[in-house]
């Protein structure tokens, strides 16, 4: 006597392991394109805020240091001793600290008779986390005479 056993569970079987298989290999793919959008928008940000660090670093050497000249020519503004400029999300710049994104400072250090030198720094003002720094040296006026 011969049992005719139905393969119908076996195929079933297979196809749950293969949709199981699937979501799994779905979900590691969707993780690694929010990882890749993540990364591209901060460094993205991070090439915006080297260009404006290299922009301000070369007005400062262009006004030797002057505050007032470099506040001038960048429409930025005094808070105590360090000049502050604000950006929004889309790196354009803005006048009020509510509005802005993006906050770039430079902090003027002390000369060592040739060269004075100063500190450039862009931070996301959202997370209050550095994105980029630099520092920046300039002949003095003093190194002149």
């Amino acid at each position: 006597m011969e049992r005719n056993e139905s393969k119908a569970p076996l195929v079933l079987m297979e196809q749950v392991i293969m949709v199981l298989v699937f979501a799994l290999v779905s979900a590691v793919c969707i993780q690694a394109f929010a990882l890749a959008r993540t990364t591209s928008i901060r460094m993205s940000d991070r090439d915006h805020a080297m260009n404006i660090s290299q922009t301000l670093a070369e007005t400062v050497k262009a006004c030797s240091g002057n505050t007032e000249e470099i506040c001038g020519q960048l429409d930025g503004a005094m808070d105590g001793e360090q000049l502050v400029f604000y950006y929004d999300s889309d790196w354009k710049e803005v006048s009020a600290a509510a509005d802005a994104s993006f906050r770039t400072t430079f902090v003027p250090e002390e000369s060592d008779g040739f060269c004075r030198y100063g500190q450039i720094t862009v931070s996301d003002t959202a997370e209050d986390q550095e994105i980029f720094s630099m520092r920046v040296a300039w002949q003095g006026a003093e190194a002149n005479e």
